[in-house]
Parts: C-alpha cells; structure tokens; sequence
C-alpha cells in the first residue's frame, strides 16, 4: 500500500507514482482476462454487388434442338411444339419466387465454406432480378478458385425445391459471377464443355395470339404437358357418336406429393381449344377423337433442406404423384374411373454437370410403356452419351458453417442489448483533485485513472466475449 504524504510529494513524483500504478492494474488485468481475449478486433468486411438477371422459363426445349428432331423423331417433335405454340415462356415462371445459390463444391481453405445466396420474385413474363452482396476478399485483388455449385430452388410451401443445379469446372469465383451477370452468359461443366444458360424458345405470344421466339433461361426442374384420354386399352380413340358428351363428363386430377407434404393439386376439364387446333389428337397422334387435358405443370420434387442437402426424390419417403380421370354426374359428383399411384424418376448428370429429373413417369397407352412425362430434351436419344444416373440419396451443396454471402450473417448487428458491466465500487477520497495550495492531490487522480481504466477495459472485455 502507498502512502503519500502531501508534503512530501511532488507533481512529477506523483505522475511517476501513477504511471507505475498504472502499468501494474494494465498486467494484472491481462493476466486475470486473458483467456477470454480473442485478438484484435475483426476489420470491416467490405462488399462488391453483382446483380444477375434472367429471363425464367421451364424445361421446354430450345428452338434449335426441336428443329433437329423434326425429321428423326417426329412425334417428339409433333408433342413439344403443341406444347410451345400453346403455353407462354412464362407459364409457369411468372410470379414465382426463386433463390439463387452459390457455394464452392471443393475445398477454398481449411474448415471454410462458401455461401452466395439472394432470393427474389419473378414478374409477370417470369423476368427475375437478384443482387449478391459478395466479400470483396473473395474477388479481389486475387479471386478464390474452385469448383462451385451454381443451384436456383423454387419456394412452395415453405420448402425449397430445386429447379436448377449445376457444378461448374475449376474456375474463380469473379469470373462465375461475371458469367452470371452477362446476358447470353454459359457455366463451365466439369469435363469443360460450356453449358449455355441463356437460349432460344418458342412460345405463345398473347399480344400476336401467335408463337413468337424468346431469349431465356431454361429451368429442367419445372415441366409442363399435355395429358390425352382415349377409351380403353391402347389409347382406342372414342366412337364419333357422342364424343361432344364426352367432353362434357371428364375430369382430370393431378396431385404431387414430397415428403408426404401435397405440394400441388390440379383439377382440369377438357381443353377444347387445343382440341380443335389439333383435331383432338389427330394431327398429334394420327388418332381421332382422344379428349385433351393441359396444359400441366409441376415441379420435380427435388428437395433442398435448410443444412444445405439435396435429397433425391428416389430417396424421399411419401413422395409420388397421383393421375385420376373423373366421370362427372349431372349432379356434379366425380367418381373416379381410372387412378393411378406414380412415383417420380431418378436424378440424372449431363456432362457430369447438370443435375435434372424427378419427373413423373406414367403409363403411356399410345406406346404401351412407362415414360417420363416432361418435355426436358435432356432425355432424347442425342444426349445419351453424355447423360449418366446419380444414384447417390443425398448431395450437400453447402453447411451450415458457411461464409455467408447474403449479409444476414457477416453484416448483422447485434441481437442482444449491449449492457456494459459497472465498475467496482471503490470509495473515492475526499477532497478535490487540486488542493488549496494549487497541488494536485495525488489520492484523488490515482483514484480517477483507475476507475476509468477499469470501466473501458471491462467494456472491451464484454465486446470481446
């Protein structure tokens, strides 16, 4: 303990005293605090926007793959250019609301993952804008290479369903995001073919009333189609007398389920328009008089869950789709004559690359074999070389101890109120810190420095905890 006399003490004696004392509560403190202290404090992470926009449709095919099966396989043809002089790009785009992610598919640095994500609402021609707050330190001054997963989810119902996926060849991250903002931009698959994001399509055109051509990006896990019911086996077509009632009493239902969850449910009558521009049937099928029902969308059940795992929807218990065809009573009642339990197709690698399927696959009476129901090309003949099955039931695509690129978590603030623990409660001497004599009293500033070192280091102690 020290004990000064005034009359014995000097102000530089003093100020020596206070700097000593001081330097002895600084290493006391450390010693006592330091296993809580962290380093220093994190610099502010700084943020470059990249702002992607793209035109949104289903898994229509491209212009220029419908005009090379024309000729070699014509039915193909006849069926998915029904469905795009029909239905607009837009159809099932419109309004919906997507997220799109990025995170690395191979290792960046020790124990890190990356995640990129934004979420934002298509418009009313399924036109879609998001913007990434990106950590500058990831693109510059020297970009981070890897594989990443490029994946667009569709929100229904609360979960997210995967319309795209695609793992992209090594490459950095600037240049990916530079790909994605570029209108007409592609991905570099795995084995380095370059898959091209944006193309042509066909579609219905409201305003003309005519097909026009738009530039868009396809999405193979949205799918849409017509349905036809003939009379019994083999897709008989139905006798002329009294075909104009049969329409008048059919019904058709279309219902989805993943994880037993009903994520879709349609109840359609028959489209007469399409009847009419295509014989009801003939010019599609060489068969007259089937009753046609659609268009039909639906989205593969391909789930994302909030750890960052696609599920394979071979995998996932209570998934499957329903078909029923009603007779309808003049009262109005349905009574099912023809039900059908269908349970989604497995997923599937276009160059090692494109992750698509889960389609609906039914009974196809016309050909008397179990087929696929989506117009994705995927699928033909022509790609299937280059397409393989992924058997595997899961595929993670980011975890939950992710460098998050959205800003929810590097950008937050605190959740908590900031409470700031009170100082000891040392007495303070009597007396004022300059004495009668023009002194200083030396009790009265040690006592002062001392309290105000122990408020800030305290405060600095919790910030750090």
């Amino acid at each position: 303990k020290f004990i000064l006399h005034p009359m014995m003490t000097t102000n530089k004696q003093i100020l020596l005293i206070v700097l000593f004392l001081a330097i002895i509560f600084i290493l006391s403190a450390l010693n006592i605090y330091a296993g809580k202290m962290y380093g220093p404090a994190p610099t502010p992470v700084i943020y470059r926007t990249y702002t992607i926009s793209m035109n949104l449709t289903d898994s229509r095919p491209t212009t220029a793959f419908l005009t090379s099966i024309a000729s070699t396989y014509p039915l193909l043809y006849r069926e998915d250019t029904l469905v795009v002089n029909t239905t607009p790009v837009w159809f099932t785009t419109a309004n919906q609301e997507f997220t799109i992610y990025i995170t690395n598919a191979t290792p960046v640095s020790a124990n890190q993952s990356i995640i990129l994500k934004a979420t934002s609402t298509a418009n009313d021609t399924g036109g879609i804008t998001w913007q990434l707050e990106v950590p500058l330190y990831l693109v510059f001054p020297q970009q981070i290479y890897a594989q990443w997963y490029v994946v667009i989810t569709e929100n229904l119902g609360g979960n997210s369903y995967v319309v795209f996926a695609f793992r992209t060849g090594l490459e950095g991250l600037a240049d990916l995001l530079n790909n994605l903002t570029e209108i007409g931009g592609y991905l570099m698959a795995v084995n380095g073919e370059p898959y091209y994001l944006w193309n042509y399509y066909y579609g219905y055109n409201p305003t003309t009333g005519t097909r026009s051509t738009y530039y868009e990006v396809g999405l193979p896990g949205i799918s849409i189609y017509y349905t036809w019911v003939g009379q019994g086996i083999n897709a008989t077509p139905w006798p002329s007398q009294g075909f104009s009632e049969v329409l008048e009493v059919l019904k058709y239902g279309f219902s989805e389920y993943a994880n037993s969850t009903l994520i879709n449910e349609l109840e359609l009558i028959p489209n007469e328009t399409v009847g009419e521009i295509t014989n009801y049937g003939y010019t599609v099928y060489q068969r007259p008089r089937l009753v046609p029902f659609g268009p039909l969308a639906y989205t593969s059940p391909i789930l994302l869950l909030p750890n960052g795992t696609i599920i394979n929807p071979t995998c996932l218990p209570g998934t499957y789709y329903i078909l029923t065809v009603y007779y309808v009573t003049q009262s109005d009642y349905e009574i099912p004559i023809y039900e059908t339990k269908n349970y989604p197709l497995g997923l599937y690698l276009l160059n090692g690359s494109l992750l698509f399927g889960g389609y609906l696959q039914a009974y196809d009476f016309y050909n008397m074999i179990t087929i696929p129901i989506t117009p994705v090309q995927y699928l033909a003949p022509t790609y299937q070389s280059e397409v393989v099955g992924y058997t595997q039931c899961v595929l993670t695509i980011f975890t939950n101890t992710s460098i998050d690129g959205d800003g929810s978590i590097m950008k937050g603030a605190f959740n908590e109120s900031l409470v700031i623990p009170a100082p000891n409660n040392i007495p303070k001497p009597s007396g004022t810190l300059i004495r009668d004599d023009g002194q200083v009293n030396a009790e009265i500033l040690i006592h002062e420095i001392v309290m105000y070192m122990e408020y800030h280091l305290s405060t600095a102690l919790y910030r750090l905890r």
